[in-house]
């Protein structure tokens, strides 16, 4: 009974901590909007150092799917910087073609400001979305305040596993068959999430019952490992 129940502890041990979420990657809230739409999309950027802050973010725009215009949501200790590009083929708008795009946005944080460990900030951004591409990436660099910069620029082979610094990505949709050309919100810093954004709250909430459940199942094994354990020794005295 013992050895039985030492392994039952292990394997429900290991289930927990396979059922804990991945380490915390630069995402776009929510993951997918549709095409030719207005969008206010949410760069999702957590701080992954104990002993630095995050104090500067920098989104390259696609270069492939150019991006017009854009307008950037301003966060108190933090200044942001647009930087735009003569686009190589003008973009058709209602105003006529435009020749100019986003190129890079970049955030910096107030003198000793910023964000630590265990902490995220979302960088909003509105945006004019193209009819013509099922994806957009956003390559982007973090700078902590120790110097050191993480580049979220790996692409993720087709079938295969998540690199260490997956590039952000945005999926674009069809959309609705009937005409509807709803805008897609991300969620507003401090704010409730939008229908967009649900289907990620959804799985975050699956993922943390399931880690709950692991958890349960593994304290109950490790307890009836220890009464085993206890039950031999006293077999044997």
């Amino acid at each position: 009974m013992r050895r039985i129940a030492i392994v039952l502890g292990t394997a429900a041990i290991l289930v927990f901590v396979m059922a804990l979420p991945a380490g915390a990657h630069v995402t776009i809230q929510p993951e997918s909007a549709t095409k030719g739409t207005d969008a206010t999309i949410a760069f999702q950027v957590p701080n992954e150092k104990e002993d630095a802050k995050t104090v500067k973010v920098e989104v390259k725009f696609p270069d492939d799917h150019p991006i017009a215009d854009a307008s950037v949501e301003a966060i108190p200790g933090w200044k942001f910087a647009v930087k735009t590009k003569k686009l190589d083929t003008p973009v058709k708008s209602d105003a006529g073609d435009v020749t100019e795009g986003v190129d890079t946005i970049t955030w910096t944080a107030d003198s000793g400001g910023g964000f630590g460990n265990g902490e995220f900030q979302q960088f909003l951004v509105s945006m004019g979305l193209p009819d013509d591409a099922d994806a957009l990436k956003f390559p982007t660099n973090q700078t902590y305040s120790n110097g050191d910069v993480v580049s979220w620029i790996q692409e993720t082979p087709a079938g295969g596993p998540e690199p260490e610094n997956p590039v952000p990505e945005l999926k674009l949709v069809a959309g609705d068959s009937e005409g509807g050309t709803t805008a897609t919100t991300a969620p507003a810093n401090g704010g409730s999430a939008s229908a967009a954004s649900d289907v990620s709250k959804d799985d975050v909430d699956n993922a943390k019952t399931i880690s709950i459940i692991a958890l349960i199942v593994g304290i109950v094994g490790v307890l009836l490992g220890i009464a085993g354990f206890v039950l031999g020794r006293r077999r044997t005295t």
